[in-house]
C-alpha cells in the first residue's frame, strides 16, 4: 500500500523542518568540534597530565553525546512527520470552514494564542470566540496583519482538537484548540517555574560573587600589609617547619597543580612568644615543584631568621617583607572573577525583570480576552 502524499501546503512545512534540523545538526557539530580543538590546544600547550586526561575523557564522553543528539534530531524529525501526517488526515477528512484568526498578543515558546471566529452561514463571524495555540514558529506581524481569514480544518471546535488553517497564500498553520483558562494556568505555572530557576541562579551567583569579593579584599589587604611590612621592626625567630603545600591553580575552565612554600617559625616580642607562617604576604603559587623546594633550602628547620612584625599587632609577621608587586596579578585575576560573577548576576536579574514584565503583560491580555465580547 503506497503512502498518501502530503498536501502541497504541508510539503512546504516538511521541507522547512528538514532544513532547520540540518542546520541544528551542523551547528551542534561545529560547537563540538570547536570545543575539542580548544581542549586539545590547551592540553598540548601546558602539557599537564591532568589536562591530557580531561581531553581524553571529554573525547570519550562526546561520542555518546553526539549519538544522543543524533537520536534526538531523529526523534524530532519523526515527531514532526507524525504531526504532518495527522494534519494531512485532517485536511482529507474534515470539511473546511471559513474563519478569522485574531492574535491575542500572547506568544510563548509553546505557541502563539489566537482567537478563532468561524463565519456563520449568513456571512459575518460569530460573536463567540474559541482559542487556538499555533506552533511557535508560525507567527505573523500583528501590526501589518492584525487578522487573518483562513480556511479552517478541524474535526470539532472543542479544546484539545488538532487544526489546520490554510492561508490565502497557500501556507498552512498547525495548532490545537485550547481553553483560555487552562492555557492561562499553564503559562502561569511555567512563568513561576522560570522565575524560581532564575532566583535560584541569582542566589548561587550572589554567593559566588560574595566569595570573589572576599578573596579580592583579602588580596588587597595582603598587598597593603606587604607595603607596610617594609617599615616594620625586626626581631629574631626560629624556623620550626618547612614544607611544600600542594594546591589547584585555576586556568579558565580547568585547573592545574601548583605549589607554595610554607615556613612555620617562632619569634618573641616584648617577652611574649608568637608563631607565624607567612613567607611573604604576596606569594603566588608556582608550577615547578623543584623551584619551590629550592626556596625551602634557605630556611632549614632550627635556623635563626629575621622576622618582621606589625607593632600594632605582633601576631602579624612575615619573613620576606615587601614584594607587593607579586600581588598585582592575583588581584587582577580576582577582580576579573568578581566582574564575571556580577555580570552574570546582572544578566539574570535583567532576564527576571523581563520575565516579570512579560507575565504582567500576559495577565492584562488574559483579562481583556476573558471578558465577554
Amino acid at each position: 500500500m503506497s503512502a498518501i502524499p502530503l498536501h502541497p501546503s504541508l510539503q512546504k512545512l516538511a521541507a522547512a523542518n528538514r532544513r532547520h534540523l540540518r542546520l541544528l545538526g551542523l551547528l551542534f557539530f561545529m560547537v563540538m568540534a570547536g570545543v575539542l580543538v580548544f581542549m586539545m590546544s590547551f592540553a598540548l600547550t601546558y602539557r599537564d597530565m591532568l589536562n591530557l586526561l580531561i581531553f581524553a575523557v571529554a573525547g570519550l564522553v562526546m561520542l555518546p553525546g553526539m549519538a544522543l543528539v543524533g537520536g534526538l534530531l531523529w526523534h524530532l524529525e519523526r515527531r514532526q512527520a507524525r504531526r504532518l501526517g495527522t494534519a494531512n488526515q485532517i485536511l482529507r477528512e474534515s470539511t473546511p470552514l471559513n474563519a478569522h484568526l485574531t492574535p491575542t498578543g500572547l506568544a510563548t515558546r509553546i505557541g502563539t494564542l489566537v482567537a478563532v471566529r468561524p463565519e456563520t452561514r449568513t456571512g459575518p463571524p460569530s460573536a463567540e470566540a474559541v482559542f487556538a495555540l499555533l506552533d511557535p514558529a508560525q507567527r505573523w506581524d500583528r501590526a501589518s496583519r492584525p487578522e487573518l481569514t483562513v480556511q479552517l480544518y478541524c474535526a470539532q471546535l472543542e479544546p484539545g482538537q488538532e487544526l489546520v488553517a490554510l492561508r490565502d497564500n497557500g501556507n498552512a498553520l498547525l495548532g490545537k484548540l485550547v481553553a483560555l483558562n487552562s492555557y492561562r494556568r499553564q503559562t502561569t505555572w511555567m512563568t513561576a517555574a522560570a522565575l524560581g530557576l532564575i532566583v535560584l541562579g541569582m542566589v548561587v551567583l550572589a554567593v559566588l560573587a560574595a566569595g570573589d569579593y572576599r578573596e579580592y579584599q583579602r588580596l588587597d589587604q595582603a598587598r597593603r600589609f606587604a607595603v607596610a611590612s617594609e617599615n616594620w621592626p625586626p626581631t629574631t625567630g626560629t624556623v620550626r617547619d618547612a614544607s611544600v603545600v600542594t594546591l589547584r591553580i585555576s586556568r579558565g575552565k580547568t585547573s592545574v597543580t601548583g605549589y607554595r612554600a610554607r615556613i612555620e617559625f617562632e619569634y618573641v616580642v616584648a617577652g611574649t612568644a608568637y608563631r607565624g607562617d607567612h613567607l611573604s604576604f604576596c606569594q603566588p603559587p608556582g608550577l615547578e615543584k623543584q623551584a619551590v623546594e629550592a626556596r625551602l633550602t634557605q630556611y632549614p628547620t632550627g635556623a635563626r631568621v629575621e622576622v618582621r612584625y606589625d607593632p600594632a599587632n605582633p601576631t602579624r609577621s612575615v619573613l620576606e617583607p615587601g614584594r607587593a608587586e607579586a600581588c598585582e596579578p592575583l588581584l587582577v585575576a580576582a577582580w576579573r572573577e568578581l566582574l564575571l560573577s556580577l555580570g552574570l548576576l546582572g544578566l539574570l536579574a535583567l532576564i527576571g525583570v523581563a520575565a516579570i514584565w512579560e507575565f504582567l503583560k500576559q495577565r492584562r491580555a488574559f483579562r481583556v480576552w476573558a471578558k465577554p465580547r
